[in-house]
């Protein structure tokens, strides 16, 4: 599937493996309802999906762990334009960056509740796997737990 991009060509939509393959693992998770990410056998460290080279050890080797799909709002933002109705997102909606609770990795989606009352920084969020309508591959998104901060 792909989406208009503002010059008129087409770009691929943002759901599912990376042609090199490196982040495949983490799709094929959510298909299988887990979150996993790549962790350096090396030296331990997290990463984020599609990373290739550990950044503290430079080692190449990882494995891939199922995670919990808990965290905290780092940072996010509002938009209020369409974006990728392929994937179910109608303006407004807010993306969040979420700090996990269980792993010092930081995770980019969408928050699915409430538009009308502002994310707050810290706000304690739990993931949930969608499958698009339109969509191959199911994505992660967050909503907001009780108990922010």
């Amino acid at each position: 599937m792909s989406a208009p991009a503002a010059s008129g060509s087409t770009l691929p939509l943002p759901c599912g493996p990376a042609a090199d393959g490196n982040d495949a693992a983490f799709w094929e998770g959510l298909r299988d309802g887990r979150l996993v990410l790549p962790r350096c056998t090396a030296c331990g460290t997290w990463r984020e999906p599609g990373r290739v080279i550990c950044a503290e050890c430079w080692s190449f080797a990882s494995e891939w762990a199922g995670v919990s799909a808990r965290g905290r709002v780092f940072t996010w933002c509002r938009s209020q334009r369409d974006f990728m109705d392929d994937l179910d997102v109608l303006a407004p909606y807010d993306t969040v960056v979420v700090a996990l609770d269980d792993v010092p990795v930081r995770l980019l989606g969408l928050l699915v509740d409430d538009v009308e009352e502002a994310p707050a920084i810290g706000q304690v969020v739990v993931g949930a796997i969608v499958q698009p309508a339109n969509a191959a591959w199911p994505v992660l998104r967050w909503a907001r737990t009780e108990g922010a901060r």
